[in-house]
């Protein structure tokens, strides 16, 4: 017994053998749409697949082997052509092989609109061209929202970041593209990376070309949107990230905070008793410049009797990590878990293979605003090739009497041959100019190294690997990339990218690179 052979696999998509209305009909006026394809297919993902350009409103959907029917809630519109696009919807019921872009036409006029947009979408900050972006048109008016207002044709991009808009009527439109997560047909400026046209409108007469460099534009203000108290900390999480932050009204006693996942501030009780309450005046700077005055209500909670306070110890980090090396212009840091109180220089011992035993002076060492993470500058450290860091016990006590361990740490200067270095030059029409150049790595897009220069850069004490170097045209010279405005119609700060890939080995040098920015 054994299964009857067959003849040659099925490779072919289905496609439409019968239709109402025929694809291009015109004067087209029912309300039920008909599709018969010539095999047993499988319909998949219908809602989400199926693009209807102008939009039909609500519609019945009712599947049968060989086809499906859409029957239409509501009457076509007048003079307009209709795009039924099934995109990967159809597939054959055997082999599953899907009919791509199958598409019916069809006019409620004598005429056919017969206008086409196409281009490309790619995300700025990578170049990657995503797949299943909304490319939206819109009739220009000028208080048109796309927060608001819905497309009256769509397309989304396929694989390669491509899109195409056909039977498009002449007219003057307004073109955005952005991430439709929630398939809503509306943008959502908290998480959708959005771009659009510079121009107040398209006058569409002939056929056009229009390329997009999505990014997230979040507009939101800065708010606090969660507050918890314990019996040591009190957090405030807010709703976007804090560039930085004064306060005014501070009480003698001393206030420590830290600011945590760019976003979240958590102050300490130090010498405080829990009936107390702080008030406490905030000027915030979010991501966008824009400042804030917010008041601050700090209060901690009460210990509980069943409650019981565990000390635990001072936690820390330090980078270089053990068994990575000293580039030539590192740094030493060290990152605490929590603000550092008090601490005594002296008690960083720096010890050499020559016997030598070193302690550095008070300027050597540089604390960042919230007192939790210290640098040891560079030029301060031993020369020597190697040498051992022992911070003793006790040397750092946190805000909550926590102090820290003793550690040891044995670090190597790195051989400056066993770098490489990469230079070039920006290449742009105005003269003044003002670049942010990142060398980047390939394979995350993690920024490596940062320069800001009008033309000429430089990265020299490169660790040989892949790379990428991201160019950010600064035009207002703040030193960091600036995001767009949708409601203003404000494109981001543009991005450019030295064509390929960087191969750099050690002790190579890569010279006269030249960026484009002028295209």
């Amino acid at each position: 017994m054994a299964n009857p052979p067959g003849g040659k696999k099925d490779t072919l998509a289905p496609k439409i053998s019968e239709s109402i209305p025929l694809n291009k009909s015109r004067n087209f006026k029912g309300k039920k749409i008909e599709l018969t394809f010539n095999e047993y297919v499988g319909i998949r993902n219908l809602n989400q697949e199926l693009l209807i350009t102008p939009s039909v409103g609500t519609y019945q959907t009712k599947i049968r082997p060989q086809g499906l029917s859409i029957v239409l809630d509501s009457s076509l519109k007048d003079n307009t052509t209709y795009t039924f696009n099934f995109r990967n919807a159809i597939e054959d019921a055997s082999e599953r092989n899907v009919g791509k872009n199958i598409k019916l036409v069809f006019s409620t006029s004598n005429d056919i609109d017969s206008l086409q947009i196409k281009g490309n979408v790619k995300k700025l900050m990578t170049q990657k061209h995503p797949e299943n972006i909304l490319v939206a048109l819109y009739p220009w008016n000028d208080t048109l929202s796309i927060q608001l207002t819905k497309p009256y044709y769509f397309v989304k991009t396929d694989t390669s970041g491509n899109y195409l808009l056909e039977n498009i009527a002449q007219g003057k439109y307004y073109m955005a593209a952005f991430n439709d997560i929630n398939n809503n047909l509306l943008y959502n400026s908290n998480r959708e990376a959005v771009d659009f046209i510079s121009e107040k409108y398209i006058d569409l007469v002939k056929n056009q070309e229009q390329h997009f460099a999505i990014s997230i534009q979040n507009q939101d203000s800065l708010k606090l949107s969660k507050t918890t108290a314990t019996a040591k900390t009190v957090l405030y999480e807010f709703n976007r990230g804090i560039k930085s932050m004064v306060l005014q009204n501070v009480p003698k006693s001393q206030l420590y905070y830290q600011q945590e996942d760019n976003k979240n501030l958590r102050f300490y009780v130090l010498n405080q008793s829990s009936s107390d309450t702080i008030f406490v005046q905030a000027t915030m700077t979010d991501s966008l410049d824009r400042k804030y005055q917010i008041p601050l209500k700090i209060k901690f909670r009460e210990i509980t009797k069943k409650e019981k306070i565990q000390k635990l110890d001072l936690n820390f980090e330090v980078k270089p990590a053990p068994g990575k090396l000293l580039s030539p212009s590192d740094s030493v840091q060290i990152k605490f878990t929590r603000p550092v109180q008090q601490w005594v220089s002296t008690n960083l011992i720096f010890k050499t293979e020559e016997g030598e035993t070193l302690t550095l002076p008070d300027q050597a060492f540089q604390w960042n605003q919230y007192q939790n993470n210290l640098i040891i500058r560079n030029t301060y450290l031993p020369s020597r090739t190697k040498f051992e860091l022992n911070i003793l016990k006790n040397a750092f006590v946190g805000v909550e009497a926590d102090s820290s361990q003793a550690y040891t740490q044995k670090m190597e200067w790195q051989d400056v041959e066993n770098y490489g270095s990469i230079d070039g030059q920006v290449s742009s029409l105005a003269t003044n100019s003002h670049f942010i150049v990142e060398l980047i790595k390939a394979d995350t897009f993690e920024p490596y190294m940062t320069i800001k220069t009008m033309k000429r850069f430089e990265f020299i004490h490169v660790e040989p690997g892949i790379y990428q170097i991201r160019v950010i045209a600064d035009l207002n010279n703040n030193g960091y990339w600036d995001i767009g405005n949708f409601k203003l119609r404000k494109k981001s700060e543009p991005v450019y990218f030295f064509e390929g890939k960087i191969k750099l080995k050690a002790n190579f040098q890569i010279s006269d690179l030249l960026i484009n920015t002028q295209k």
